[in-house]
Order: structure tokens, then C-alpha cells, then sequence
């Protein structure tokens, strides 16, 4: 026998009223539910639930707080990264249509040097482009 048990035998058996006194305490059927003695083990229970309810009401309230600030944070990543994206983009759109714009100018500059200087020549294409754009879009 280890010592504690020893000694819980010694108090058990030099102490008799002891051992009564516990027994009648464990047989109660109040002790099931940890109440006192008098009161409902159903209402005990049902208060327990409560609290147990209301623990779990406040703890699903701070998840989703804390769900609605990260979701909140995700957002705002993802703005910051969409407004990166859009400036770069409007550069490039800008590039772009500066090229475009100067491309065009050199195209108009020597469409205009070659009516000057074949101007017979740029009818005809001009005539022939015609006819065969209405002869497409006709049907």
C-alpha cells in the first residue's frame, strides 16, 4: 500500500463518524446536479444552460467581430491592390494612346505627301477602296 492510502485508512478507521458523514453527502440527490440541498436539480440545470448559452452567445459574437475585422482588412488589401493596378494601367493606357496619337499623325503626314505628290494615283485607290467597301457592306 502506497502511503496516501495508508493514511486515508488511518483517518477512515480512527474517524468513523467521517466516513458517515461523507457517505450520507454522495447519496443525496441533490449532490448529482451540485446544488444545495432544497433547491431543484431542474431549475440548477436549466440556469446552468443558460449561463452556458449565454457564454456561447458571447463567444460566437466576438468570432464574428473578429471575422468582420479581417474581412474588413482582406477589403482593403485588396483595394490598395486594385488601385495599384488601375494607376498602372492608366499609364499604360496613356503610353498607348500617346503612340497612337503620334503613329497617326505620321500616317496623315505622309498620306498628305503622297496625294501632293501622285494625286491621279490617290484618287483611283481612293475610288477602288470605295467600291470594294460597298461591294463588301452591300451584302
Amino acid at each position: 500500500m502506497g502511503l496516501i492510502a495508508r493514511d486515508i485508512n488511518a483517518v477512515v478507521l480512527t474517524n468513523p463518524p467521517f466516513l458517515f458523514s461523507v457517505m450520507s453527502e454522495t447519496t443525496s440527490s441533490d449532490a448529482a446536479f451540485g446544488s444545495a440541498p432544497g433547491t431543484d436539480p431542474f431549475q440548477t440545470a436549466k440556469a446552468s444552460a443558460m449561463k452556458a448559452a449565454e457564454e456561447l452567445r458571447a463567444a460566437a459574437s466576438a468570432k464574428a467581430q473578429d471575422l468582420r475585422a479581417a474581412a474588413e482588412a482582406r477589403a482593403q488589401q485588396i483595394k490598395d491592390a486594385a488601385g495599384q493596378h488601375a494607376g498602372e494601367f492608366r499609364e499604360y493606357a496613356d503610353h498607348a494612346f500617346t503612340e497612337a496619337r503620334d503613329r497617326y499623325a505620321d500616317l496623315r503626314t505622309e498620306g498628305e505627301k503622297f496625294v501632293r505628290e501622285k494625286p491621279v494615283q490617290a484618287v483611283l485607290t481612293a475610288f477602288g477602296v470605295g467600291l470594294f467597301l460597298g461591294l463588301i457592306l452591300r451584302r
